[in-house]
């Protein structure tokens, strides 16, 4: 059953459109599927997701025919590593997820599948990302879909024609809020009939009679408002096209002095300093020497003058792409980075580089320009990444077969990184979901690590005997179940998760990760609160270390968060007991009471519930409890809170404080401190922030400060751990093993 819908991504491709990747989501429809595909616009759109969207169009650019259209056979192999990892990324997180609590887990579909060619109920929708400022959607129905009006086939639908098709705008729900949802497509451009021709030729797609769907009666918000059309709509976004390069009947006379001191600039026998001089005072100077680079830079030999032309062109970019200038040395990159680094920069592109190896990467970012074994030097040691690579807070290295995701993962997790294969980890396909997926950990000083999450049920929130005498909960009476819990259980069972975070996640990253989370799980919206590690995965990587607030930047997706399924047991990492954090790592533990209750008022009804259930006794329990003024001496609370440990070494260790405990403002200051830069500005911004968020929360969502905290965690991390009966072998458990079993038995649900 289900109302079952698929989402494509297209773009023109050197001159034809081509389709990027499908998936395939069971239950969207009306105005879900008008909220999932403004999601995904925003997303195709934001400016941290552009580099890394133009990368991969890039690299489609440079695909030959036989990859397109090769056959039937060989498009499954293909299947199996996603092509293009980000833009996949990016679609599935617009199309399952949304931090007011929505989720809906979606699957990846086989590559280059045909628009009919899924199970479907309500239409398709497909977004065209050739022009990544003028991101057109549609949706279709080629066969009939499920709706209580009909709607013309095989021809692009505006948002409001697909609403209209399932509701009567004139009789809208405030709670769903149709006509806002409306006005938020205002101005956007419908994919063109021949786009939609072109993609699948075999169709028999309805010609429009406006064919580029521009004019004021076409767009989506059907206002009369049209948007500013891009001059070339047809193009990739690359990095300086040859496009904009005029001809000499129609430029300027200043144009064409220009072009021709460009032309002696670029004459390795000149020394540029002295000729730049001059034309420096003149504003159009640097952008149009920045275009003729980049213009030439398949060619441009590289050289000393080079260089500096560069550095000049390059050095108020905050995205620097160096993935063009293939003929430079790592010499000359290296340089060119450690020139950059302390200015504006605050990525850099390294991608499609297929001879970039590990060493010559960890050259480039710890700016050593030297010999291959001081270049191991630097590999040795990942501080060396933190303490060199300045404000660059963002690397990008798509397509870059040398660099293993191991490697990334040792020597790179405190920055935002888009790389292909960490990408890929959580975009397994069916075809391929019982190969082994080996477990990555980041490692590095102050890793945030782990993430536990305990859950305690409603039941056991209202449950006397799991309480103490003054009222807190009694630890060491819970007991760990990997059952999921049952609503009619007196005492259904501890549930506890312990995910490796297998992404990077820079400080900055870590915060907002957690209040995205935390907000998630506490949504009133929140559904089925089963899928919250897969929620969770999208909210790590739906934010960045350079921006706050709401947040449509995208990066990889953790493989253990999204590869869990709590509707399976039997695929349940048991950690129950003595899960292992080293010393000097951090881990997150999240404290969770009344998971399973919608509200504070939905668990109140079942306390009521659970007293009823045992007639007089269970009057009589509340009776004999110690009260102060005959109030009960606990009341359950549905409550979220978090706190961040830190693994002390066995030097400044004892029995009874084995832990560093502290909240989000402590952890910042404890791992940004220890840098050997000044941070103290970033500290005080995060904290500042931090302390305006958590103004946000409800009514015990925040800080655990009991002081049973201690208590928990020495459970967690002990040989002991939750009692999970005397069948279960005590024994410290190592993550890898068992995270790479249950990921290797896990189909993929994105």
């Amino acid at each position: 059953m289900g109302q079952r819908h698929q989402l494509f991504v297209i773009a023109r491709i050197n001159g034809r459109y081509r389709q990027l990747c499908a998936i395939h989501h069971q239950w969207l429809y009306g105005h879900t599927a008008l909220r999932r595909c403004r999601d995904t616009l925003n997303i195709f759109e934001n400016a941290t997701n552009r580099m890394p969207l133009q990368q991969e169009l890039t690299i489609a650019a440079k695909k030959d025919d036989d990859f397109w259209d090769a056959a039937d056979s060989y498009r499954t192999d293909k299947n199996s590593h996603v092509p293009f990892p980000f833009i996949m990324t990016c679609l599935i997180v617009g199309a399952s997820f949304n931090l007011d609590g929505y989720f809906h887990g979606v699957l990846v579909e086989p590559f280059y599948m045909a628009y009919d060619q899924g199970d479907n109920n309500n239409g398709i929708t497909i977004f065209d990302i050739t022009n990544l400022d003028n991101v057109r959607y549609c949706f279709v129905d080629f066969f009939g879909m499920e709706s209580k009006r009909e709607v013309d086939l095989m021809t692009p639908l505006s948002a409001r024609t697909y609403l209209e098709a399932e509701y009567e705008l004139d009789e809208v729900d405030e709670e769903v809020g149709l006509l806002p949802l409306l006005d938020t497509f205002k101005g956007r451009h419908l994919v063109t009939t021949s786009a939609l021709s072109d993609t699948w030729p075999d169709g028999e797609w309805q010609d429009d009679p406006v064919e580029e769907a521009d004019s004021p009666a076409n767009i989506s918000g059907g206002d009369g408002t049209a948007a500013t059309a891009d001059e070339n709509p047809g193009r990739i976004q690359l990095k300086e096209p040859a496009a904009s390069v005029q001809t000499d009947k129609t430029k300027s006379l200043r144009d064409q002095s220009m072009d021709s001191f460009l032309d002696l600039l670029l004459d390795p026998s000149q020394d540029p300093s002295a000729l730049m001089a001059e034309a420096e005072i003149l504003t159009d100077f640097v952008p149009k020497l920045r275009r003729r680079l980049y213009h030439q830079a398949a060619t441009l030999p590289p050289s000393a003058s080079h260089l500096i032309l560069l550095e000049k062109a390059l050095q108020q970019d905050i995205n620097v792409d160096l993935s063009p200038f293939k003929l430079f040395s790592v010499d000359h990159l290296s340089n060119l980075v450690a020139k950059l680094r302390n200015g504006t920069m605050r990525s850099v592109n390294l991608s499609d580089m297929p001879d970039l190896t590990e060493d010559d990467l960890a050259r480039i970012l710890g700016g050593h320009s030297t010999s291959t074994k001081q270049a191991e030097g630097v590999i040795a040691s990942s501080g060396n990444f933190i303490e060199t690579m300045g404000n660059v807070s963002s690397i990008i290295l798509l397509d870059s077969p040398k660099i293993s995701v191991d490697f990334v993962a040792a020597h790179l997790g405190h920055y935002d990184v888009w790389h292909s294969q960490l990408l890929r980890r959580s975009l397994n396909t069916s075809h391929h979901y019982d190969e082994e997926l080996p477990a990555l950990q980041f490692s590095g000083p102050n890793t945030v690590s782990q993430l536990v999450w305990v859950g305690i049920s409603s039941m056991q929130s209202c449950d006397s005997k799991l309480r103490m005498p003054d009222g807190k909960i009694d630890w060491s009476d819970l007991k760990y179940s990997v059952e999921a819990s049952s609503r009619f259980s007196r005492n259904p069972g501890l549930k506890y998760r312990n995910y490796l975070l297998d992404v990077p996640l820079p400080v900055a990253k870590t915060a907002h990760g957690l209040r995205r989370l935390m907000q998630y799980l506490t949504s009133p919206k929140l559904g089925w609160y089963e899928d919250w590690p897969k929620a969770a995965a999208r909210c790590f990587a739906t934010t960045s270390a350079v921006e706050e607030g709401v947040s449509y930047s995208v990066g990889p997706l953790s493989s253990t968060f999204t590869l869990d399924n709590d509707r399976h047991p039997d695929d349940f990492v048991q950690v129950g007991k003595g899960m292992y954090l080293k010393p000097g790592q951090w881990a997150i533990v999240l404290i969770h009471e009344a998971y399973d209750a919608k509200n504070q008022a939905a668990l109140d009804k079942r306390e009521l519930e659970a007293v009823n259930m045992f007639g007089p006794r269970g009057q009589e329990e509340m009776k004999q409890w110690p009260a102060e003024d005959g109030v009960r001496a606990f009341k359950p609370l549905k409550r979220l809170r978090y706190a961040f440990a830190k693994a002390l070494p066995e030097s400044e260790s004892s029995d009874q404080q084995r832990f560093l405990i502290t909240d989000v403002p402590g952890y910042v200051k404890h791992v940004l401190a220890e840098t050997s830069k000044d941070r103290s500005a970033e500290i005080e911004r995060l904290c500042a922030w931090w302390e305006k968020a958590s103004l946000g929360f409800g009514e015990g969502t925040g800080y655990y400060e009991d002081d049973d905290r201690a208590g928990i965690l020495q459970r967690i991390y002990s040989d002991e751990g939750f009692d999970m009966g005397s069948s279960t072998k005590s024994r410290p458990i190592d993550p890898f093993e068992d995270i790479a079993k249950m990921m290797s038995r896990s189909r993929t649900d994105g």
